[in-house]
């Protein structure tokens, strides 16, 4: 007779849907302010590339081939240099 281990066994491991790079908590990362030409790489896609405009949710950025492409101003949602960042609006 087989015996299922229910939704908390462990026969199967993890969720696997569940899953994704994780994003260190809001505190636990620098603050970077927004200006124009700073070079972020999206954390969750790899695109990267200068900053050219922002608005209350968002940050545009451009990369070397003149692709655009629009971001939300997520915490941690950027890397500068390999390192997490999260992009804010200049005071």
């Amino acid at each position: 007779m087989h015996t299922n281990p229910g939704p908390s066994g462990k026969r199967y491991g993890q969720d696997v849907l569940s899953g994704g790079r994780r994003r260190p908590r809001k505190g636990a990362v620098a603050e970077v302010p927004l200006e124009n030409g700073l070079v972020l790489e999206s954390a969750d896609e790899g695109f990267c590339g200068a900053v050219t405009g922002w608005d209350k949710r968002t940050v545009t950025l451009e990369d070397r081939h003149g692709r655009r492409r629009v971001f939300d101003l997520a915490p941690a949602a950027f890397l500068v240099d390999g390192r997490p960042v999260t992009a804010v609006r200049p005071a």
